[in-house]
């Protein structure tokens, strides 16, 4: 297991604004960033994730209905 620092972003549509409507950082000991993350929405019903590399840092969207979306920056410590 390894232990990531993750920041954890949530965006809702209605508000307009670009910037998160909530951020919260955790500090998790995990073995796989992404089925984490895909354990956490496998009771959405449409859910779509899309993974990308930032800076060095793993970073995965969860797209959901409605527009809302997750975005979760995994850096290893």
């Amino acid at each position: 297991m390894k232990t990531y620092e993750v920041i954890k972003e949530e965006y809702v549509p209605c508000t307009g604004d670009l910037l998160p409507d909530r951020r919260e950082i955790l500090e998790l000991q995990l073995e796989n960033p992404a089925m984490y993350v895909q354990d956490l929405y496998r009771r959405e019903r449409s859910v779509e994730f899309l993974s990308t590399k930032r800076d060095g840092s793993s970073v995965i969207e969860a797209l959901l209905e409605g527009g809302r979306k997750h975005r979760y920056t995994f850096c290893e410590l």
